[in-house]
């Protein structure tokens, strides 16, 4: 194990589903879909014009464009040479540390488990990259189709890791008896399938509060699977400010899922369920968490279904939260709220990645050494305590040298 004897767990990282597509759909697609996949990845590979494309808009969601700040109009920008936020982008393999990333990674498990051993990860779970947006297609069956065809593949692919892949599925919010029965499906026939990917808002605007969701929720808990709260920038089904910048979208994002959750009751009405919000940070905790203490009074008009005040959530063990490795104030959110609730996250293999430096980054925060370990691994096993079965097996990776940046 990884980290000075202890478990090292990547609670999300992902696989770029879009990469080549074909890979991941064509040969998983249900026999009554293949003539019309055929059609839509013709047109997704159309729109693919350089290596990483996502080719996916403006095909079935538009990519809302950004407004400068402090101007009614992009136009109105007097000189459209200034700098951009993130000048001369590096290429999409290219990590957040400056290091390469084979594209491979995405439909070979064996590259994914090298930069696991250099990265000094033990198990990782994936996410899929964009898949979620689905839920414009106009056709609910074929949105169906497809995220049975990733299951099928993303089952088969962590088959090869030796414990040490785990996946998430992608729910079809519009089909909801459907994507239960996919996880009640896969639940009984993949020890490495880790529960569902729910994005932080239904694609109809709803709030995860939403009573239409009960059934999911309480067929997770009767799993004992956790719910892994993720959503995407810029992408359906969206949370406002859409027109924030990256970071703060996916903070915003966060907040918005979890105020939904707390204060609708669904921690109080499924009191055995596990929840984690994923790539929305982690530093804003101990503000909202104050906020809601403030604003939400349980069993009030305002929030009738809830029982306890979020502290007691928090101290309760149901709710996790992923941090960036980099975040600044991961030591005072450990502090205020206690070492039991966040989970190490390196959204390994995309551009932000702080691949293959998250563990030394952590270890280099200024907090104590108990948090350190049960950030880095203990706190997921209680996330998903099936990963129990797995650690004893699990030998020391210890990172590998020689590699350099690219830039």
């Amino acid at each position: 194990m990884s980290y000075d004897g202890h478990v090292v767990v990547d609670a999300d990282c992902h696989l770029r589903e879009y990469w080549e597509l074909d890979r991941t759909y064509k040969d998983t697609m249900d026999p009554e879909y293949r003539e019309k996949y055929a059609r839509f990845s013709a047109a997704v590979r159309s729109r693919q014009t350089k290596p990483g494309d996502v080719g996916f808009t403006p095909l079935f969601w538009p990519r809302l464009p950004d407004r400068p700040l402090g101007l009614n109009e992009a136009f109105d920008l007097a000189d459209p040479a200034l700098p951009q936020d993130r000048p001369q982008r590096p290429p999409p393999t290219v990590t957040g540390r400056g290091y390469d990333i084979d594209p491979a990674c995405n439909w070979d498990p064996s590259i994914r488990l090298r930069d696991m051993e250099i990265a000094g990860v033990d198990v990782s779970f994936i996410f899929p990259s964009q898949a979620d947006g689905f839920c414009t297609l106009g056709d609910v069956g074929f949105e169906s189709a497809l995220h049975r065809a990733y299951h099928r593949f993303m089952s088969n692919y962590c088959a090869a890791g030796d414990g040490r892949l785990w996946w998430m599925g992608v729910l079809t919010m519009r089909d909801l008896p459907e994507s239960i029965a996919q996880l009640e499906y896969w639940a009984k026939e993949d020890p490495h399938f880790a529960g569902v990917h729910l994005p932080r808002a239904c694609p109809d605007g709803r709030m995860l509060d939403n009573p239409g969701l009960y059934p999911l929720y309480a067929a997770c808990q009767e799993l004992n699977l956790p719910l892994w709260v993720h959503g995407g920038a810029n992408r359906p089904p969206l949370t406002p400010w859409v027109h924030a910048p990256n970071g703060l979208y996916h903070a915003i994002g966060g907040q918005y899922a979890l105020t939904a959750l707390v204060g609708g009751g669904v921690f109080d009405l499924f009191p055995d369920l596990r929840i984690g919000l994923f790539e929305s940070f982690g530093g804003w905790m101990p503000y909202l968490i104050e906020k809601l203490d403030d604003g939400f009074t349980p069993g009030s008009a305002v929030t009738p279904r809830m029982k306890r005040t979020a502290s007691e959530i928090v101290a309760s063990g149901q709710l996790f939260v992923s941090v960036e490795a980099d975040e600044h104030h991961i030591p005072y959110a450990v502090q205020t709220l206690g070492e039991h609730l966040w989970l190490f996250s390196t959204d390994y293999p995309h551009g932000g990645s702080p691949w293959p430096e998250g563990v030394s980054l952590i270890a280099d925060q200024e907090m104590p050494e108990s948090a350190k370990v049960k950030l880095l691994g203990e706190n997921a096993l209680r996330f998903m305590p099936q990963l129990a079965g797995v650690v004893p097996s699990l030998t020391g990776v210890g990172a590998e040298g020689g590699l350099e940046r690219t830039r």
